[in-house]
């Protein structure tokens, strides 16, 4: 919320987006606009004049935000914001699978990597690496979550492909309920590692059995979203 020149905006806005990518700018209005509103329907507020809050936190910046303003700011997106938005831009309905069925795990990676094979997201050695990975040791984290991956960076673009086995799928000594088969790519990386922490969630939420219940996305998503929500 800004009352300030457009130009000016635009390079706050630029500013914002560089630091912060996951932020969603859902306006800019002017003073004016912002008093004449019973409501504020986005997360918190971010201007450049002393304002009253709405029910939502207020950040008051600079036309020139200085580091600790980026900072107040960045308490508010990264606090709430960064896990539901991994959740949003790398898990999907169309990899979502429930293994209603007996199934292996060399099985169950040929049919996955098949699949990101030929929609783009990784290139034919992908299969052989997640393979060789399992070999070297056990990739399930606990609790009935395992993570699979490649040995390397393999990945075209960033995606995780998420299986529910009700029955369970034999994993090394243990069972697997809740399977994330990881395709991360060198240009995702670091951004992606955050993935990590949805994961760590859901240990931390003991959130296994209620994730491993549902039958669709939808559900799943639901399921996850509450968990990465309340840090």
């Amino acid at each position: 919320m800004c009352d300030t020149s457009n130009a000016m905006v635009r390079m706050i806005e630029a500013i914002l987006q560089r630091k912060y990518p996951q932020l969603e700018i859902a306006a800019t209005i002017s003073q004016r606009e912002y008093e004449q509103r019973d409501a504020i329907e986005a997360d918190f507020v971010i201007s450049t004049v002393r304002i009253g809050e709405k029910d939502k936190p207020v950040v008051t910046i600079a036309p020139f935000p200085t580091d600790y303003q980026l900072d107040q700011i960045g308490k508010l997106v990264l606090v709430d914001r960064t896990r539901p938005w991994m959740l949003n831009k790398y898990f999907d309905a169309a990899h979502f699978r429930v293994v209603d069925k007996p199934m292996d795990q060399q099985t169950l990676f040929a049919e996955l990597c098949q699949q990101l094979l030929e929609e783009g997201f990784v290139d034919a050695e992908f299969h052989a690496s997640v393979v060789e990975r399992e070999a070297i040791v056990s990739t399930m984290l606990g609790d009935g979550i395992a993570l699979p991956h490649s040995l390397g960076l393999l990945a075209k673009k960033t995606v995780v492909y998420t299986v529910i086995a009700p029955q369970g799928i034999a994993w090394g000594d243990e069972t697997a309920h809740l399977i994330f088969l990881l395709a991360i790519s060198k240009r995702e990386y670091e951004e992606a590692m955050a993935i990590y922490d949805i994961f760590v969630t859901f240990l931390r939420e003991r959130a296994m059995s209620r994730l491993a219940a549902t039958r669709s996305f939808d559900e799943f998503k639901t399921v996850a979203m509450e968990c990465v929500s309340r840090f």
